[in-house]
């Protein structure tokens, strides 16, 4: 919160003489913005991805701040793509829909990144931790993510959107790392059957069936109701 609290600040400092500039280098936005409402811009986007000027811009070698008008750095050159893309859709797409609000709700760059740099959903987060490093590191991923972004509106913490990945890992053959997902997935939500029968089933796809019958009846003490848990139990036990 800082960093985005000295953002806010440096707009809020910018005196009236600089504000009305001409700004540099504008090759999406309109040509005669003044350098104060190019900044205004920024601060949206720094708040919507939650970065800095330095993500983008290269900091002057000369003294402080940045060359706002050089291209060097990759990152801006894929805002000005994503800026295109928003308008397209705002433009070229949403106003094809026959029920539009008014005012028309429109997209923006929060609308995706809600304060994270990569707009990944936290399966997707999740999932690929676990392709790079293993389901442990996932675990220790979400419990970063719960604790520095819970109730921020970035990522969507209820118990089906974890699932979604073991799952996942599940449909690759990897069940080792699904138990992991599911076994993470129990401490949190502990009245889950859904998570129990799909722990199960990976517990069966390994050949483990004792874990897979404790598992199976473990989500039947949740929900009596699970007639296809009931029939792979019996199946299971012989009966």
């Amino acid at each position: 919160m800082r960093s985005f609290a000295l953002a806010a600040l440096t707009v809020l400092l910018v005196s009236p003489a600089v504000a009305q500039r001409s700004a540099e280098n504008l090759q999406v936005f309109p040509t005669d913005m003044t350098r104060g409402e190019v900044i205004a811009e920024m601060r949206h986007f720094s708040f919507a991805l939650g970065v800095r000027c330095e993500h983008c811009h290269v900091q002057r070698t000369d003294g402080p701040g940045f060359l706002f008008s050089s291209d060097e750095k990759p990152a801006k050159e894929k805002a000005r793509v994503m800026m295109m893309m928003t308008e397209s859709i705002n433009k070229d797409f949403l106003t094809q829909l026959s029920d539009q609000d008014d005012p028309p709700v429109v997209v923006t760059c929060k609308t995706c990144h809600r304060g994270t740099l990569k707009p990944r959903l936290l399966w997707q987060d999740l999932l690929l931790t676990t392709h790079k490093e293993g389901a442990e590191a996932a675990t220790d991923r979400l419990a970063f993510l719960e604790e520095n972004y819970d109730n921020s509106g970035a990522y969507d913490f209820r118990e089906w959107e974890t699932n979604v990945v073991a799952e996942k890992l599940a449909d690759e053959g990897n069940h080792e790392d699904a138990i992991v997902i599911w076994r993470m997935n129990a401490e949190r939500f502990p009245s889950s059957d859904a998570i129990q029968s799909g722990m199960a089933e990976s517990y069966e796809a390994l050949g483990d069936t004792l874990s897979a019958i404790a598992a199976y009846e473990r989500a039947l003490e949740l929900n009596s109701n699970r007639r296809d848990v009931r029939g792979r139990l019996a199946e299971l036990k012989g009966e």
